[in-house]
């Protein structure tokens, strides 16, 4: 199990009209929520490597291949992404309503080799990051800095290296980039043996004066594909909790759902060429006068562009 803590991210505002907000459920579909109204109620050391690798897709474990045959090789590389949803209240005292949401950006991230074998150091920039409300209505998001995590080249299993922990939320954020980073850094796996790999990860965030834990367990299966591309298919399952203050009042936030994606690798080096994915997330809010739920589907869609 990994720990990927952040407080990232616009605020829940779970009562207040027009607020955006965005969860990172895991897998590449994001989760954002347009709430309505009610009357009452709101890292990095880097060192040098020599890492020794196996092919993706063979059967021989013992012959050790170099970092250029894995995802990870030394490089800069830039991602168009584009993040589609649709929110539905419903139960409750939600008025029945649906919005929908558009994120877009660009992402780049820079691979450099670790001081300890078989590590990859990424650095995440993003750039040109805007929410696009249902109403046609541009949100422009300020620049972030940039996020820096380290990566096992054979488990794929990556660690963020400049991030603080995060225990409470009693303090209010500020506007970031609704990307987080782990978007264009799936876990892959590497080593010869397994054609299926599974991947926990949790991770905690501030929302609204709520503190957020999601917990995912991604499923991965490299699947026979009609090109030279390698193709993988993730299924993840996650599961929300959460509580704090706003407005003076406690706020209970619970909540599932199952995200699915088909990520596309090819190259030499391997590189992640582009992933497309669905999900579907419920959510509830509860305070001691209010109760509302939400049904979130979105579709995403990144693309390499041209080296």
């Amino acid at each position: 199990m990994r720990t990927h803590e952040n407080s990232h991210g616009r605020e829940i505002v779970f009562w207040c009209k027009q607020r955006l907000t965005r969860l990172r459920v895991g897998g590449m579909a994001g989760f954002f929520i347009v709430a309505g109204c009610t009357s009452t109620t709101r890292q990095p050391t880097v060192d040098k490597p020599e890492p020794t690798l196996q092919k993706p897709i063979t059967t021989d474990s013992s012959t050790g291949r170099d970092v250029y045959t894995t995802p990870y090789a030394p490089g800069q590389l830039q991602y168009d992404l584009q993040i589609f949803s649709v929110a539905r209240a419903f139960d409750g005292d939600s008025v029945h309503r649906s919005d929908s949401t558009r994120v877009i950006g660009l992402i780049t991230t820079t691979f450099a080799t670790g001081s300890r074998r078989n590590t990859a150091i990424v650095r995440v920039e993003f750039d040109s990051v805007s929410v696009i409300r249902g109403s046609g209505t541009s949100v422009p998001i300020r620049a972030s800095r940039s996020l820096t995590f380290t990566i096992d080249t054979q488990t794929g299993e990556v660690e963020p290296t400049n991030q603080a922990r995060l225990d409470s939320c009693s303090k209010e954020d500020l506007e970031s980039s609704p990307i987080d980073g782990r978007e264009v850094l799936p876990t892959i796996h590497t080593l010869a043996t397994p054609n299926t790999w599974t991947d926990t990860l949790s991770t905690s965030t501030c929302r609204g004066g709520a503190l957020l834990r999601i917990t995912r367990i991604a499923s991965y299966t490299r699947v026979e594909s009609p090109d030279s591309t390698l193709h993988i298919a993730r299924i993840a399952q996650f599961q929300i909790t959460g509580n704090g203050q706003q407005w003076n009042q406690r706020i209970e936030v619970s909540g599932d759902g199952t995200s699915t994606d088909t990520l596309r690798l090819g190259g030499f080096p391997l590189r992640l060429l582009d992933v497309a994915g669905s999900s579907q997330t419920r959510l509830v809010f509860k305070t001691e006068l209010r109760l509302q739920q939400f049904i979130q589907t979105s579709r995403t869609h990144i693309v390499m562009r041209s080296r």
